[in-house]
């Protein structure tokens, strides 16, 4: 009899994501209730939760090198584990941005803006939590929707976004620190859409 695979890659990759939505509710949280003086505080917070999220990474790393037999290509493991790793980072960017700036006024429609950043890692999350049943892909392929609706509406938000800052704003140092943080805003919601890419592929591949 074959020996049963030790390693939950399902599950592995679900509890990577959940490092993605805490530090996506941590993101809300600090756009939403914005003090430019807790910044320094909310980057740290983010920081630990990033290195939380790269020692699991590592970890997933270090097992699909020693497999032999996993339930899906271990090249598209990799590619997804990846990823959502690249999530968290660009998570951990949007903040690291506002101290970079020294942001000390939020830039209007950037508290709402992480609000659909949010709603997208979790989406998200839902998808890699039904990613078990690729098999059977049909509420699977119903929540990379979701991922993809959310993805969109990030893409018209930061092109208004980027348009009433221009239009409203002349003073340069508001409008540069604006640009940078709402294209890395838009970038978690991009990395999201690719990471739904990829599930959509191993979907084709094994279907």
């Amino acid at each position: 009899m074959a020996k049963k695979n030790k390693n939950d890659y399902f599950q592995l990759m679900t509890e990577q994501v959940k490092h993605c939505v805490e530090a996506s509710e941590l993101l809300q949280n600090a756009l939403c209730n914005f003090s430019y003086e807790a910044i320094p505080e909310v980057r740290k917070e983010m920081h630990a939760i990033e290195h939380r999220a790269d020692e699991l990474h590592h970890d997933i790393l270090t097992r699909l090198s020693t497999e032999f037999i996993t339930p899906i290509d271990q090249e598209d493991i990799l590619r997804l584990v990846q990823l959502i790793d690249d999530i968290t980072d660009a998570l951990d960017d949007v903040i690291l941005k506002l101290y970079m700036y020294d942001v000390s006024t939020l830039p209007e429609g950037a508290d709402q803006f992480s609000k659909l950043v949010n709603r997208c890692v979790k989406s998200l999350l839902e998808a890699v939590e039904e990613l078990k049943n690729f098999k059977k892909p049909d509420k699977l392929r119903r929540l990379l929707v979701n991922v993809n609706s959310a993805e969109g509406e990030a893409d018209e938000a930061f092109v208004e976004a980027i348009h009433h800052l221009f239009v409203n704003n002349a003073d340069p140092k508001a409008m540069s620190g604006g640009k940078s943080i709402f294209e890395s805003l838009e970038n978690c919601c991009d990395e999201c859409e690719h990471a739904a890419d990829i599930i959509e592929q191993i979907i084709i591949k094994n279907t």
